[in-house]
């Protein structure tokens, strides 16, 4: 696991519920760690440019350069016409809710899908280093082996499902658990991750017709 993915995800989701100056004070901290390290690669050097720009959009922008400055990897339902050919609406919504983004083909290492004021389903993997962003729930018919955060801008009741959990990081709103605190007997298994009514992000068993037991994973809540 990626531990500065993890805060750069969370600095992201700080930004866009309104939380700019929390927001601004965790991009500092990446660059430090990132500008103090012996060695930087080429994704290294990138990761920092991309973290620079987005510092001065909301020093610069506060709460308004928040919205309407997220990084490129964010602000896309998919990142490139290349990369967006299998990313379809489904049938039209009511008017009142907009049809799901549908993605058909696997979600690589590298790429990041974001479904804006809707839900996003997946009917594949996600390779690990993938990255899976939606305001309303998350719905893997296939092994979720990257990164996924339902309910990225403060929708709390969203939730995110899978058929394999083998995720490097999964959430919901702010909360958000790692590889390493989902529970052995839900390795691989279908699951659902959902927030507890107290915060505290929750993966049970995914089941027909029956819920499993709650098995409390890590929680990691900013408010």
């Amino acid at each position: 696991m990626d531990a500065l993915f993890a805060t750069e995800t969370m600095a992201e989701l700080s930004a866009r519920q309104g939380r700019v100056a929390e927001a601004v004070a965790i991009y500092r901290h990446l660059m430090g760690a990132l500008q103090a390290a012996p060695t930087q690669s080429s994704d290294d050097a990138a990761r920092l440019a991309r973290w620079v720009a987005r510092l001065a959009a909301l020093e610069g922008g506060g709460a308004e350069g928040a919205a309407a400055n997220p990084p490129r990897a964010a602000t896309q339902e998919s990142e490139s016409p290349k990369r967006s050919a299998s990313a379809a609406p489904s049938a039209a919504a009511s008017d009142a809710q907009r049809a799901s983004l549908v993605v058909r083909e696997p979600v690589r290492s590298g790429q990041v899908i974001y479904a804006q004021e809707r839900d996003l389903i997946v009917v594949a993997s996600v390779h690990s280093g993938a990255q899976l962003l939606a305001d309303g729930n998350i719905h893997i018919y296939g092994a979720l082996k990257g990164r996924a955060v339902a309910g990225a801008h403060g929708a709390r009741d969203a939730q995110v499902f899978c058929l394999a959990l083998e995720a490097e990081l999964v959430g919901v709103d702010s909360g958000y658990t790692i590889s390493d605190d989902i529970p052995p007997s839900l390795w691989g298994s279908p699951a659902r991750v959902f927030l507890t009514p107290e915060g505290t992000c929750a993966v049970v068993a995914l089941t027909v017709g029956k819920q499993g037991a709650p098995a409390t994973a890590h929680l990691t809540r900013r408010t």
